[in-house]
């Protein structure tokens, strides 16, 4: 009887962690473009945080690039980089639901470009400690260590290459370690991105809760 109710329970526990798992909450984004930032919830609302992955604890991300035409529709995308398999197919799900719905207006004409970004980034968060890896850097510095802090942030930078905040940080450092041409590349590459990237939306696993949170550094 004891083996019968743990058994019960086990598999009451594992759909409850599979039903938590993929349940959501969209952050709003600060947008002028109401279609834009619709747009880009129906972008986020369709990535999945793959179950295998998830089991697997791995993390990673997904870049795409967006080809626009002349009349400002999305003429192709390529997916050019992915950590898995499944991640690559959660994204690719995803924009099959969200670029059916692209609008040319969603863009000002005048600052309209040929190409843009997008990153899918997957992730799971401490949800005691969701800022442990900036604040592990912070620490750093201020004990007057910024050399041991370069090294931690070059790591943020090559498992998140798309995110503005960690070049700009390590440029800060670079620029306290007097390395001028380091911190400009990595200033200039840090607005780049800001000036691309259509939309980032990042899927974070908070242990056995899934969030959504969907932003982008063209909020027009």
């Amino acid at each position: 009887m004891m083996k019968r109710n743990y058994l019960l329970f086990f598999i009451l526990s594992s759909i409850l962690f599979i039903a938590l798992s993929f349940s959501t909450q969209a952050q709003e984004v600060t947008s002028p473009n109401p279609a834009l930032k619709v747009w880009k919830q129906v972008l986020g609302s369709h990535a999945r945080y793959p179950l295998s992955d998830l089991r697997a604890r791995k993390t990673g991300f997904v870049s795409v690039d967006i080809e626009l035409d002349q009349e400002g529709k999305i003429s192709s995308y390529e997916i050019t980089e992915s950590k898995t398999e499944a991640m690559k197919e959660s994204v690719e799900a995803a924009l099959e639901k969200a670029i059916p719905l692209w609008q040319p207006d969603m863009l000002p004409e005048e600052e309209r470009k040929d190409s843009y970004e997008i990153y899918f980034s997957f992730e799971m968060v401490d949800p005691q400690n969701p800022n442990a890896e900036i604040e592990a850097v912070t620490r750093q510095i201020y004990k007057g260590k910024p050399e041991k802090a370069l090294k931690m942030t070059e790591r943020l930078v090559d498992e998140k290459p798309f995110e503005p905040k960690y070049l700009e940080l390590r440029s800060q450092i670079h620029r306290q370690l007097q390395h001028e041409a380091e911190a400009t590349a990595d200033l200039m590459e840090s607005q780049r991105l800001q000036q691309n990237t259509l939309a980032k939306i990042e899927i974070k696993s908070f242990t056995i809760v899934q969030t959504r949170s969907i932003s982008g550094t063209i909020n027009r």
